[in-house]
């Protein structure tokens, strides 16, 4: 009983220390692209390192009393996109050691944590729990795949700005703080490198879950046939220049537009289905 009853007294605390967390990165890495700050550009990534590793830890709690078993709530949900906006930024800026667009995605992964937070704290519900490897598998892969998505979708954005703004002679403020048209050039690449890969980790990972629990999936399903058509797009996306000649203008749109389409099918299926197919036996 006293542990039940701690657990419900830390658990909102938790959940605000990690908001804050959040809040407080987003704070130095605006601190750092708005106004140059040493002291932001200093602790901004120390900051980022421990509020994932944080994230991680509080993630531990919610579901250390179902064995570590994960549900699909919005609060879930929306907690797990927050983190994997954070951990997949981190891989693109450790691995391409650029870290001026981090204000950009950590305001979506603030954002989604603290809509999580209200969530939890206003106890809406926890919704059905999945059990099995290939089933995790398939549902953080697939929460990764909409968070490389989105960032893609985000550097593509900034790239057309960044080219308009260049193309009208317009040399203002994201001019001269954005990264230039070849390093965002490279950090889509890398996003959509990511998107590519979780996207595939998602669909088989999902074949691998079907077989364990024995459940039949309608392959024609409508959301199913969008996921297969944007892991495609992504997957031509990495080869878009040789195939089609295409520029990374070109290849922006086509970015953004995908991020639009998984966003309104995410949207759909939370209103509508807590899973994301359904499924005959």
């Amino acid at each position: 009983m006293d542990n039940v009853l701690f657990s419900h007294m830390l658990h909102p605390i938790l959940t605000g220390t990690v908001s804050l967390l959040y809040i407080v990165t987003l704070i130095l890495y605006g601190g750092d692209f708005f106004r140059g700050n040493a002291f932001a550009k200093t602790y901004k990534q120390p900051a980022l390192i421990v509020t994932i590793v944080s994230h991680i830890a509080y993630i531990g709690f919610l579901t250390a009393p179902e064995g570590y078993l994960m549900n699909y709530s919005s609060a879930m949900l929306m907690t797990m996109v927050a983190l994997t906006l954070a951990v997949t930024y981190m891989f693109i800026e450790f691995t391409t050691k650029t870290d001026k667009t981090g204000f950009f995605i950590l305001s979506f992964s603030a954002g989604a944590e603290i809509i999580s937070s209200f969530f939890f704290l206003s106890a809406t519900g926890e919704g059905p729990t999945f059990s099995g490897f290939g089933i995790g598998v398939h549902l953080l892969s697939a929460i990764f795949s909409f968070s490389s998505i989105a960032i893609a979708g985000l550097y593509s954005f900034l790239y057309l700005l960044l080219f308009r703004q260049i193309k009208n002679n317009k040399f203002g403020f994201l001019f001269e703080n954005l990264p230039n048209l070849e390093v965002l050039e490279q950090l889509i690449r890398h996003a959509v490198a990511f998107g590519f890969l979780f996207l595939s980790m998602t669909i088989f990972a999902g074949i691998i879950g079907t077989i364990q629990t024995s459940e039949v999936i309608n392959l024609f399903e409508t959301r199913l046939l969008v996921l297969f058509v944007i892991w495609l797009c992504y997957g031509i996306s990495l080869f878009i220049k040789k195939l089609f000649g295409w520029d990374t203008f070109h290849m922006a749109y086509l970015l953004i537009v995908l991020f639009v389409v998984i966003t309104i099918l995410i949207i759909l299926m939370s209103i509508y289905s807590p899973t994301f197919h359904s499924t005959s036996f």
